[in-house]
C-alpha cells in the first residue's frame, strides 16, 4: 500500500472517531444510576474506562448505568449482527445542578489530591459534604 492511500486511511479513522464520540451524551451521578432503555437488543456492552461507570443489563434491551468516579468515559452497545446500536460519551458528575465543589487548602496555593468535598444545594438548605476520594482509581502507577 502506498504511503498516500495510509495517509487517507488514517485521516478516515481520525474523523470516524471523532464522529463517534460527537453523539450522545449521558449523564450520571456519582454513587448513582440510569436506566438507559435501547431500541434494539443488546449482544454485547463496551464500557471504555470501568473505573469511572459500570453497568449492569437488565434484558436484552435495558441496561443500568451507574456513576463510580467522577469524568467521563464510553459506552458502545453492539448487536447480535455486529452493528452499534449506541455510541455515547458516559459523564459521571459529583453533584447536581445545584451542586458546589469546595476545594481545601491555604490561601491560592491549592494543590491536586487535597480534599474535595461536594455540596448539594436546596433552596432552603443544602447536604452534608460528600468527600470524594483524592486519587483516581485508574492512577497509572
Amino acid at each position: 500500500m502506498r504511503a498516500e492511500s495510509w495517509g487517507a486511511l488514517l485521516v478516515a479513522g481520525v474523523i470516524g472517531a471523532s464522529a463517534a464520540f460527537a453523539g450522545e451524551s449521558l449523564v450520571v451521578p456519582l454513587g448513582g444510576s440510569v436506566t438507559v432503555p435501547l431500541d434494539q437488543p443488546a449482544r454485547q456492552v463496551v464500557v471504555g474506562n470501568p473505573a469511572i461507570a459500570d453497568i449492569t443489563m437488565q434484558n436484552s434491551r435495558s441496561l443500568t448505568l451507574f456513576g463510580k468516579y467522577p469524568g467521563g468515559t464510553t459506552l458502545a452497545i453492539i448487536d447480535g449482527g455486529g452493528k452499534v446500536v449506541l455510541d455515547a460519551n458516559v459523564v459521571v458528575t459529583a453533584g447536581g445542578d445545584n451542586a458546589v465543589t469546595v476545594r481545601y487548602g491555604t490561601g491560592k496555593t491549592w494543590q491536586p489530591g487535597g480534599v474535595i468535598a461536594v455540596v448539594e444545594c436546596a433552596s432552603d438548605r443544602c447536604s452534608p459534604p460528600m468527600a470524594l476520594p483524592t486519587e483516581t482509581p485508574y492512577k497509572s502507577k
